[in-house]
């Protein structure tokens, strides 16, 4: 007898989602404040995922978000608006007239949350991409690593095109944290986690395991270079141009590797 093949497989993954928290209800002031944050990372935020929190909003700031406008909005910005949630109860039958899925409320604290897109109030100025609470420092040098292949990296740190200014971070990075060093390298003397994403202008060179997504070159400097001890990463991307490791042929998977462009292809090099 035969078995007849499934139609289908349903199956839950964790997926990195951008969250647009709502401060304020003009749509000229969140297309203002999203303008900034794509001028930060312009390549990162193209075909991006996106639901939009509402917790912020009072009532009444509730009934005079024009919800289609912000649809519009962030269609024409190159997002691909996935919902709405957290909305208060004048809000839901307005969501849905306006063509908006309305998702669960979320958790107070979410391990999961990727990207927070705060547009900041009325005449207020844009934070740092790096906030104090992430505990990083500015560095224009690498702090060496006792271990024989740390200590290729830093070789290859060196022969790599590094910036006047840069990131250097001595902890792990978490399941949901987003680290982006921006006009620079960006330098992790530890492990970044499945489901974190680091992204930098310039290179990045992690000095333990290499998971989640890895985004290098974001604005656009194809000279930039990815170094770790253990390729483990879900999706590599430099100056736009990107490959998932699972659909890769190489066999450096879990070793020590380099990557960076040629041609406009992604190359991974042992640095073992």
């Amino acid at each position: 007898m035969i078995t007849a093949q499934p139609a289908l497989e349903l199956k839950g993954e964790m997926l990195m989602l951008n969250i647009l928290r709502l401060q304020e209800v003009d749509i000229d002031l969140i297309e203002e404040a999203l303008q900034q944050k794509r001028d930060e990372a312009p390549l990162f935020f193209v075909q991006s995922p996106v639901v939009v929190d509402c917790s912020s909003l009072s009532e009444e700031q509730g009934k005079q978000l024009d919800l289609r406008a912000l649809r519009r909005l962030l269609v024409k910005m190159d997002f691909v608006p996935i919902g709405l949630r957290n909305l208060s109860n004048a809000m839901l039958a307005a969501s849905m007239t306006a063509g908006w899925n309305v998702l669960r409320a979320s958790p107070k604290q979410s391990s999961n949350q990727a990207a927070v897109i705060d547009p900041p109030p009325k005449h207020a100025t844009t934070t740092d991409p790096i906030s104090e609470q992430e505990q990083v420092k500015e560095t224009t040098t690498t702090e060496p690593v006792s271990e024989d292949q740390a200590d290729k990296l830093a070789e290859n740190i060196n022969q790599s095109t590094v910036q006047k200014k840069g990131l250097t971070i001595n902890r792990p990075i978490r399941s949901g944290q987003q680290i982006y060093a921006k006009n620079g390298d960006l330098v992790i003397l530890s492990q970044t986690s499945a489901g974190s994403e680091v992204m930098a202008d310039g290179s990045i060179h992690v000095y333990g395991p290499l998971r989640g997504r890895v985004l290098a070159g974001v604005k656009g400097d194809k000279r930039a270079r990815i170094f770790c001890r253990s390729l483990e990463a879900e999706l590599i991307v430099i100056a736009g141009c990107y490959q998932l490791l699972d659909e890769s042929k190489t066999e450096l998977k879990g070793k020590p590797a380099m990557i960076h462009l040629e041609d406009d292809k992604l190359i991974i090099e042992s640095i073992a």
